[in-house]
């Protein structure tokens, strides 16, 4: 919990019971790292549908037919920003997409995180459906649903 306090400046960070409930429906697709027995860096992903986004402060409930996994947070201590650990977590990311047969990954970036979310091919959606406009205002002024898709496999 430490590391979302020295990440977050402009949202209020979530409870302990709120993190969980995104790790308990997707362990396979949450990774920590950890240096010196200490985690300094993680990742939440779950099962989530395309084009909707939890609110802040929601505790997941069942998860039926998602069609994509979404990544709820990623925070890297500043002790150990520039090491390129939350590119490699965006690749973990990536890879349990490929293992879980999801073909997507939407997210909400925050803080200015957009141009760091664009350098891994997320994009914005043309338009927002209502429940996701909803959603975003619980993330604040600066919040923006992106979305990666796999790229469609071609023919040789």
């Amino acid at each position: 919990m430490a590391i979302q306090h020295d990440c977050y400046q402009q949202i209020t960070p979530e409870p302990l019971s709120v993190m969980q409930s995104k790790w308990h429906r997707s362990p396979q697709s949450c990774f920590v790292v950890e240096y010196k027995n200490q985690v300094i860096a993680y990742v939440l992903a779950h099962p989530w549908y395309q084009a909707k986004a939890p609110k802040l402060d929601m505790v997941l409930p069942s998860i039926k037919q998602a069609d994509c996994l979404y990544i709820h947070d990623m925070a890297v201590s500043p002790k150990a920003q520039g090491l390129g650990i939350a590119n490699k977590l965006v690749a973990e990311v990536k890879n349990a997409m490929t293992l879980l047969n999801f073909n997507g990954i939407g997210l909400i970036a925050i803080q200015g995180a957009c141009a760091f979310w664009r350098k891994h091919q997320f994009s914005p959606l043309e338009s927002l459906p209502s429940v996701l406009t909803d959603s975003l205002a619980s993330y604040g002024a600066d919040a923006h649903y992106l979305y990666f898709s796999e790229p469609a496999n071609t023919p040789s």
